[in-house]
């Protein structure tokens, strides 16, 4: 008899009411059965607790509310409570496309010797206006090290084994966790399967944890050099420099040429 995977999808939430209810939608409508949502909620003091409560008994969701020391706890915390065979999580201001979660499923049951899928995501503003959009491409290790994470925590999944084999989420990082994890699932050899559709929603707006520019910076350089080979100067900026072209090479192998160009017409700002 052919197994049917329970996926466990995390929630860290902090006064996130405005946002919280949609991310709660997103997850409930989904096409998928089996399908466990839990929220950790870190003390809420907006209806947050209200909105979840309104939620509660209506799909298969549990959830604790109590202090934490941040959205890096609040999800490894989630992921001891989980049951599921496959792991993921999503932030309280984001959302998942209708149709995310069986798209990806579907994928671990027909590749079996897969241990990450991921995605392509939107991105829209504080009043759920798309106003961009993130691609990705095939996963390449080098690329995840030497220029920063090419995958979106929001559309990326994973099984329960390849969590547990390299011990969790780092709670050490407050603002870079999800990188830093990705990095050690690459380096425990995990399989990973990007699934050229868009399966998330991130939302940009003034209260995100991400805006914290001078620390996320600095964690993302203390990881890198965690796992990048010993090189430095010029051998450094050549090294990255082919692994841009990789990656562009990637991407136009794949059909996406004019996001190629649209990435360098952006980095030198003639388009938005």
């Amino acid at each position: 008899m052919e197994k049917n995977f329970l996926i466990s999808i995390i929630t860290p939430n902090f006064n996130r009411a405005k946002f919280l209810e949609k991310t709660i939608l997103s997850i409930k409508n989904q096409k998928y059965p089996l399908v466990e949502h839990i929220i950790i909620d870190g003390g809420s003091t907006d209806r947050s607790i209200e909105i979840i409560k309104k939620y509660e008994g209506t799909y298969n969701l549990k959830w604790i509310s109590e202090k934490d020391e941040g959205c890096a706890d609040a999800m490894e915390k989630g992921f001891k409570l989980a049951t599921g065979d496959i792991f993921c999580w999503l932030d309280s201001d984001d959302i998942y496309l209708d149709g995310a979660i069986e798209k990806v499923m579907k994928i671990f049951k027909d590749n079996p010797e897969i241990d990450v899928v991921f995605g392509d995501m939107l991105i829209c503003d504080q009043n759920d206006k798309i106003i961009d959009y993130t691609k990705r491409t095939i996963f390449d290790k080098e690329m995840l090290i030497y220029i920063g994470t090419n995958i979106s925590p929001q559309a990326a999944f994973w099984k329960r084994e390849a969590h547990e084999k390299i011990g969790g989420i780092d709670i050490n990082f407050k603002r870079c966790a999800d990188y830093d994890f990705f990095c050690r699932l690459a380096e425990s050899n995990a399989k990973f399967f990007h699934l050229k559709d868009f399966l998330a929603v991130y939302r940009h707006h003034p209260e995100q944890l991400t805006k914290s520019i001078d620390l996320c910076k600095l964690e993302a350089n203390q990881i890198s050099k965690k796992y990048s080979d010993n090189i430095f100067g010029l051998n450094l900026k050549f090294r990255k420099i082919k692994i841009y072209f990789k990656r562009a090479f990637c991407f136009i192998k794949q059909g996406d040429l004019w996001y190629v160009l649209r990435s360098i017409l952006k980095r030198f700002k003639i388009i938005k």
